[in-house]
């Protein structure tokens, strides 16, 4: 599974989104972490395919597939609460 996350170094909010991001991947395994940077023609490529329209904005895959959305700043918690929910697992 994929945690990709959609960043602009001017949002105040994608910092601790991307730290938040980070850990929980580092507590798992099986999760990876991907940052799309919006600062890019990449990026916003990447940002348009996919409908953002808020960032940050936390999107977990399996492969290509879009499983679960988060737009804004997520608590901890709900971070965690939506992979366990994906993966079946607890942190």
């Amino acid at each position: 599974m994929t945690l990709r996350v959609f960043t602009h170094p001017a949002c105040t909010e994608c910092g601790p989104a991307v730290e938040m991001a980070w850990r929980l991947t580092k507590l798992n395994d099986n999760l990876n972490l991907e940052t799309v940077k919006l600062e890019n023609k990449t990026g916003l490529s990447k940002a348009k395919e996919v409908g953002i329209k808020t960032i940050p904005t936390l999107i977990f895959y399996e492969g290509e597939e879009e499983l679960k959305r988060i737009v804004g700043l997520p608590e901890k918690v709900q971070l965690e609460n939506s992979y366990q929910e994906l993966s079946g697992s607890k942190l």
